[in-house]
């Protein structure tokens, strides 16, 4: 049972097309090694040295992540470093990696309309018809519910503790009208105020940008870079195996854990 790697990749470019990608992102084929015959396929958010030795003990020949591989640049391969260990390490093995970014972020079933439609939402647009510059999705609640309950929704969609989650608002501000953005996209919130969102969910917001919303009077849910994006697993994993069948055997990954720990 194994797929050709040209098919893998136009597979991927068809579910997140590159075109979609930011210009200072780095989405494509990281590692591109010269086996053709693809027979396991890993989909994790990230490279870590959990996932390397995951791979090898599911002898996975091709990792599909979120997070680029190469994403501050690389001028040396190191094996003595984070990143050029694990270069060195998926050489040996004889593992290829592709990354889907903001390609997958800005997809029609990529992260963002996703969570949207985990949440309920309908009538979903993208912040990117308003402006090239932001990426995200807002959408609309049939019936308004409060911010509390829709924290409480969204730790349950997200299988994530409640605890886990900051907010900036009021807790009993009735909702109908949500703007989101996975990953790290505070910078769509005042956005999302000006075409009428009463809350905007995101991760990574910096106390200065909480402040801002504060001020502002805009409510704002942090529920956390990992927390928002790794819904990706399940979901690429899924869209693949709708597109290659049982041709190949697609394997969510099990050993990506957020790099945060909690009280």
């Amino acid at each position: 049972m194994s797929i050709s790697k040209s098919k893998l990749i136009e597979t991927l470019e068809q579910i997140a097309p590159l075109s979609l990608a930011e210009s200072w992102d780095n989405c494509g084929m990281q590692i591109d090694l010269q086996p053709e015959a693809i027979n396991k396929i890993l989909v994790c958010l990230e490279m870590s040295k959990d996932i390397l030795e995951e791979a090898k003990m599911k002898n996975a020949d091709f990792i599909v992540t979120h997070h680029p591989l190469y994403f501050r640049g690389l001028k040396k391969v190191d094996c003595n470093s984070v990143i050029g260990n694990y270069t060195c390490e998926l050489i040996k093995n004889n593992i290829s990696v592709y990354s889907s970014h903001t390609s997958f972020d800005k997809a029609e079933k990529g992260n963002n309309y996703h969570l949207a439609k985990l949440l309920g939402l309908d009538d979903l647009k993208s912040f990117e018809d308003i402006s090239t510059d932001y990426i995200g999705v807002y959408g609309i609640f049939n019936k308004p519910i409060t911010l509390k309950a829709l924290l409480i929704k969204l730790s349950d969609v997200l299988d994530i503790p409640a605890e886990e989650l900051r907010y900036i608002g009021d807790l009993s501000a009735a909702i109908d009208k949500i703007g989101l953005c996975t990953g790290a996209g505070v910078e769509t919130c005042a956005i999302a105020q000006k075409i009428g969102c009463q809350v905007f969910i995101t991760g990574d917001v910096k106390h200065h940008d909480a402040v801002d919303a504060m001020e502002m009077g805009m409510n704002v849910i942090d529920a956390g870079h990992y927390g928002t994006e790794k819904i990706f697993i399940s979901n690429m994993a899924a869209q693949l195996r709708e597109l290659l069948g049982n041709k190949v055997e697609i394997m969510g990954a099990e050993s990506n854990r957020n790099p945060f720990d909690f009280l």
